[in-house]
């Protein structure tokens, strides 16, 4: 499927393919010295602290200086002396509302999204079974979140907190991966579609006078949409005030772009008081190539209209040593002002030795 039928598909119009601008500026631009380059760091405590030392600062040598960690509050606390000495800022890399096997949150099993076909989240999980949603428009489940996110606010060194899976299900998947679970998403299905819980059927009936189970499709609702877009966007402005409050940065790891993100997962980062974004433009989730890159970061930079910074994430995993640079190129063309990686797990060997080449780390 291409670009364009897909976009229109979602409803986005083909005529978005057209905005990204063409201005290019290559990899060794002067441009280069304010262009910061990150990496998500996969949590391993089996890892020694001179395994870790190895490895950050063959990061560091490779010009990546931003580190958002995974892993815990351990992990953190190991880390972050190693980076400082290393000049890298470490940002806590925390899961936000898709909580698997969180003990704390199962003890309250009503906090949990609800489907159009009537099933929890807790107990029957969407496409994986990691993936087990907390309701955001819940006020126990904002307090918990939040509070979860100021508790990791007086690590020493940490520079800011990031959040991850900080939406709704995915309730249509990216279309690289409809093949993978045997679907064709090119509507809302029931068993995708949250959250139907009696907070938000009743929080929005308060508001709009009805409930939108009642509607004949549910899914076609332009308000009960955009109730469940603003229901995340409240609750990160909550964590957003309680992160600032400590001193600390926020930024947040996302969908391409706002208008695909609120199609594919109710996330309407645009919206977020953020003080820098991460969008996961992963070229290969859309069956696109490398070139998309600039296309979808041109549609952030553009709906922000300069709020906060914009970081292109990419996968690495199936992006080959001679695209790395293709890809920095299109994220700078389509006005990113860093770029991040996922993971420190696959950037290694030739695809570490190709950021040498580029000698991003001079």
């Amino acid at each position: 499927m291409d670009k364009r039928h897909f976009l229109k598909n979602l409803g986005l119009g083909a005529s978005a393919a057209l905005i990204a601008p063409s201005l290019l500026t290559s990899c060794d631009s002067a441009s280069t010295d304010s262009f910061k380059f990150w990496i998500w760091i996969n949590g391993n405590n089996k890892k020694t602290l001179d395994e870790w030392k190895t490895e950050l600062t063959s990061l560091r040598e490779a010009g990546i200086t931003g580190l958002l960690v995974g892993g815990g509050r351990n992990m953190l606390e190991k880390l972050i002396p190693i980076a400082t000495e290393l000049g890298q800022e470490v940002h806590a890399w925390l899961w936000t509302l898709n909580r698997p096997g969180d003990k704390k949150a199962q003890a309250h099993p009503d906090w949990y999204t609800v489907s159009r076909k009537g099933e929890s989240s807790l107990e029957v999980n969407p496409y994986v079974g990691y993936y087990q949603w907390l309701c955001p428009s819940k006020p126990e489940v904002q307090e918990f979140v939040k509070q979860g996110m100021v508790d990791h606010c007086d690590i020493e060194g940490l520079a800011g907190i990031h959040l991850d899976y900080v939406r709704y299900c995915d309730v249509i998947l990216p279309n690289g991966l409809w093949a993978k679970y045997d679907l064709v998403q090119d509507h809302e299905m029931p068993e995708f579609d949250f959250c139907y819980c009696d907070t938000c059927r009743g929080s929005f009936k308060a508001q709009h006078g009805y409930d939108p189970k009642d509607q004949e499709d549910p899914s076609q609702d332009e308000k009960w949409r955009k109730y469940r877009w603003d229901s995340v966007t409240q609750l990160v402005n909550q964590i957003s005030e309680a992160v600032h409050a400590e001193g600390k940065l926020l930024s947040a790891a996302v969908f391409p772009y706002p208008e695909l993100a609120r199609k594919l997962v109710r996330q309407s980062w645009n919206e977020w008081n953020l003080d820098m974004v991460f969008p996961m433009i992963y070229h290969n989730f859309y069956e696109e190539e490398v070139e998309w890159i600039e296309y979808a970061t041109a549609q952030g930079v553009n709906t922000l209209n300069g709020r906060f910074p914009l970081n292109t994430g990419i996968y690495l995993p199936p992006t080959q040593p001679h695209e790395i640079a293709k890809a920095i190129e299109a994220a700078k063309a389509g006005g990113a002002k860093g770029m991040s990686f996922f993971s420190n797990g696959s950037l290694k060997d030739e695809k570490l030795a190709a950021f040498q080449q580029l000698g991003m780390g001079k």
